[in-house]
């Protein structure tokens, strides 16, 4: 088991879209596809809460392993089967990683119980 950190998720997502979209975060919002509050609390230094939408899209268009994007540590199995699934699998394996990294009753509020709805 794992703690899941919001701040160290934040900071690899800050991390991908970086001097993108011309730092507007309502345009990397629109490519991504995701609701531009989701992105903006996704990216919040002071209290960030990534949410389910916000990691999938993450994922899907950044190609990255959803194990590294959560915990920080590449898993190549995990990076191989986000790339060849699609979205509600890859959904679901977030979901799967999330319940690992902390008991139910901690987990961030948002992610979890949007991952369901989200594919």
């Amino acid at each position: 088991m794992f703690a899941f950190d919001n701040h160290l998720v934040s900071k690899r997502i800050r991390g991908l879209i970086a001097g993108q979209d011309g730092g507007n975060i309502a345009a990397t919002a629109a490519r991504l596809r995701v609701a531009e509050l989701s992105l903006q609390m996704a990216v919040d230094e002071l209290s960030p809460e990534p949410t389910a939408e916000v990691l999938l899209a993450i994922v899907r268009d950044y190609g990255v392993d959803p194990m590294w994007l959560i915990t920080g540590e590449y898993d190549s199995a995990t990076h191989r089967r986000a790339m060849e699934e699609d979205q509600e699998a890859t959904a679901l394996a977030i979901g799967a990683l999330l319940r690992k990294a902390t008991p139910a009753e901690i987990q961030p509020p948002g992610v979890l119980g949007d991952l369901e709805g989200t594919a």
